[in-house]
């Protein structure tokens, strides 16, 4: 009898314990939150348009000028960087008010804004129709109310200047965005950084597993931080380890052999798949394309991003920023933040 009185008092002081390592979890955490956002203000020498791009368009026309359409979102950390880094500051601060007529579009925005004649419609509603993904996204028109070039996500001042001298040169008239970059760039800027992970591969064809494949070249301005400030991460390499991480030289014209069992050089492979940014990244899975990165990402979104390609994520959700969000909802509930901008020791 007094042995099962000792059983039944240890399992009770068990049972006492369990609830009360339960509750703890359950009522002492403090839910996560989102941080690293960055709050901003768009240049006071942004237009203060009406929102009726094609006047808009017509005026800038009568002035020899291009309309730059600057989509963003509050608290975007890569905005925050392209205004105050870049927009703000010579050289592009100056060749911007000379050249182009800047109006900027909050992608969860409310106001009325009329595209065209045929298309008025609130600043989120344009947003999903243009299929804005991510921000900011920069979209620069011609005299006829028409796209000439779009950009997507952060890119270095060099590229900016490019890209807007592409625009304000009118080259979109005789050439492409890629060839014109093809035919000013310039060499030995950076050479390629050895990493323990990354594979060089002549031939694709028989590669089933997830690839990432990572095209660069010596005309590179954000190589050098995307291999020493974002994957040498512990939780990117975690994610990179799945993979078969493969880098090609989007300069090269050394015959390769594709995943179709095609030879070509890794130059018109880079300019097959639409990718003309470096260091660019796109997954592939069974052969195929799943995702791709063209513009530089803060960790924690290229930890996603690389989640995405991996276990048929790309079948469960329709984009990457949807496996993220979920996830996020998974680290608040256990009380740890995520950190969606620049870290510190960026």
């Amino acid at each position: 009898m007094k042995h099962n009185r000792t059983i039944q008092m240890r399992m009770l002081a068990t049972i006492t314990l369990l609830l009360t390592i339960t509750c703890t979890q359950v009522f002492a955490t403090t839910p996560g939150k989102v941080v690293g956002g960055k709050s901003f203000d768009t240049p006071t020498w942004f237009k203060d348009s009406f929102l009726e791009i094609a006047d808009d368009v017509d005026e800038a026309n009568e002035s020899g000028k291009h309309v730059l359409l600057f989509f963003h979102l509050n608290g975007c950390p890569y905005c925050e960087q392209t205004v105050n880094q870049q927009f703000q500051k010579e050289p592009l601060k100056s060749f911007m008010q000379e050249h182009f007529d800047s109006i900027e579009i909050n992608v969860r925005g409310d106001r009325e804004i009329a595209m065209t004649e045929e298309i008025t419609t609130t600043e989120r509603v344009l947003a999903e129709y243009l299929k804005i993904q991510g921000t900011p996204t920069i979209i620069l028109l011609n005299g006829k109310n028409q796209v000439v070039l779009r950009l997507a996500g952060y890119r270095s001042t060099r590229a900016l200047q490019q890209a807007f001298n592409y625009v304000q040169q009118m080259a979109y008239l005789e050439t492409s965005f890629s060839d014109y970059k093809r035919a000013n760039m310039q060499y030995g800027q950076y050479q390629f950084i050895a990493d323990t992970l990354i594979e060089t591969v002549s031939d694709f064809s028989s590669i089933k597993e997830p690839v990432a494949l990572l095209i660069e070249d010596d005309d590179c301005d954000d190589c050098a931080t995307f291999h020493n400030k974002l994957i040498s991460r512990a939780e990117i390499r975690e994610q990179l380890e799945q993979y078969r991480f493969i880098r090609i030289d989007g300069k090269s014209e050394e015959l390769i052999t594709d995943f179709n069992g095609r030879r070509i050089s890794p130059r018109d492979w880079a300019a097959e798949l639409k990718m003309d940014y470096r260091p660019g990244i796109i997954l592939f899975d069974e052969g195929k394309e799943v995702a791709r990165v063209a513009s530089l990402l803060f960790p924690f979104h290229f930890e996603h991003l690389l989640r995405y390609g991996l276990n048929k994520n790309y079948l469960k959700y329709n984009r990457y920023g949807e496996l993220m969000r979920a996830r996020q909802e998974e680290l608040f509930a256990r009380g740890i933040d995520t950190n969606v901008g620049k870290p510190d020791d960026w």
